[in-house]
């Protein structure tokens, strides 16, 4: 059995699944193993780590049955019904569980995500900076603070290259404005006084690349030079501890620069062929390198297409 964590009607389950019963291979799309109406029972110790699964129709899942795991999202609990503080605690505690169990399985896991992601899965690109970096990938310009003058000198720089304005992002949201009249400064200057605001470099469209595996797999055109692009990506998603993330491009004046990293994939944004290599790529990792052939893949997301 293959186990695909997620909302059911998330298009990347559901493709994965229809992939799956395409060569005959059980799978199941739950979105959290370990509450109701599943029942979860794990036992370990220093030697060994056993758990089992019972669906509600009654019928049992060791773990030593399960063939692969595509993890799709945190395991979230609904929240109706609970108050707020017990809610949040109950919350932890189930996320804690469901990461430490998905760590203890045996069988192959896309994605078996680091703490740091599990936790934070819509992190700032500013907090990926660093490891961008060491793996070689040129990254967005970006200055934080609360002095005027700074935000201004930033702005003017860019204008020294022929950019104009730069782009106000609060780092709590995906929201983004141009900052270019006097207007606009004058209300940034105002927000600065209370807090210290985002800056970064206005880019060019963006464009959105995928690596699974040893895969990388882009959103139409890759960028010109991607031989040199593509090995630095794999190794940014290596040291990330990612089989499966989704990395946003974008040209600005100094040229092509990571402006988003996405570990929960936002596998519907991308167009048909990229939808179906992606597919490709996650079924050869489920299944532990047999692969599915093309054909079963584009029939089975055939099957999935509206």
């Amino acid at each position: 059995m293959h186990l695909l964590l997620g909302d059911p009607q998330d298009p990347c389950c559901l493709s994965v699944r229809d992939a799956l019963v395409a060569r005959n291979c059980p799978s199941r799309i739950v979105a959290n193993p370990v509450v109701d109406p599943a029942r979860f029972a794990w036992h370990l110790d220093n030697e060994q780590s056993v758990s089992q699964l019972v669906w509600d129709d009654g019928s049992p899942l060791p773990d030593d049955h399960i063939a692969g795991v595509l993890v799709r999202q945190a395991g979230w609990l609904d929240p109706e019904g609970w108050a707020t503080d017990d809610l949040a605690y109950m919350q932890s505690e189930i996320q804690a569980a469901l990461l430490a169990w998905l760590w203890s399985l045996r069988c192959p896991v896309v994605n078996r995500y680091p703490p740091a992601i599990w936790y934070r899965p819509r992190t700032s690109v500013l907090a990926w900076q660093p490891l961008l970096r060491r793996c070689g990938l040129p990254v967005l310009e970006t200055v934080i603070t609360n002095v005027e003058e700074e935000a201004r000198a930033f702005a003017k720089r860019q204008a020294d290259d022929g950019v104009s304005g730069a782009v106000y992002g609060p780092l709590t949201s995906d929201v983004r404005y141009l900052v270019s009249r006097e207007e606009d400064w004058n209300g940034l200057a105002a927000l600065q006084r209370v807090a210290p605001v985002c800056l970064s470099v206005p880019h060019e469209e963006a464009r959105s690349v995928c690596v699974v595996g040893k895969r990388i797999i882009w959103d139409g055109e890759p960028v010109p030079d991607r031989i040199s692009w593509e090995p630095l990506l794999q190794r940014f998603a290596a040291a990330a501890g990612l089989d499966f993330v989704e990395l946003v491009l974008a040209p600005v004046s100094a040229g092509i620069c990571v402006i988003a990293v996405e570990p929960q994939p936002r596998y519907d944004c991308f167009g048909y062929e990229a939808q179906r290599k992606i597919l490709d790529g996650i079924l050869h990792l489920l299944t532990a390198g047999t692969g599915v052939s093309s054909k079963s893949t584009a029939q089975s997301m055939q099957r999935a297409t509206p």
